[in-house]
């Protein structure tokens, strides 16, 4: 989990890092750097949506195991002396 965790943030900082980078480029009048920009921002939010896909199966995956075995209790202290 904390392998998808990092790779949202990252993409994230990049998705915020080329809109910056488009809008700028937009006023600074460079066609090519704004295409670009709109081209990578498109391929990291499909990748995002491809991360949250699996990280939803992975939590229904889980959830769903955590469901089908009961929890044991917890044996007190009074319990293990006897």
């Amino acid at each position: 989990m904390k392998k998808q965790f990092f790779l949202s943030l990252l993409l994230n900082l990049g998705i915020i890092f080329l809109i910056l980078s488009g809008v700028t480029a937009y006023q600074k009048g460079n066609p090519l750097i704004v295409g670009a920009s709109i081209a990578l921002i498109v391929v990291l939010i499909y990748l995002k949506i491809v991360l949250l896909k699996h990280v939803k199966l992975d939590f229904n995956a889980k959830k769903a195991e955590s469901q089908k075995k009961p929890v044991a209790k917890k044996e007190t202290k009074k319990q293990l002396r006897k």
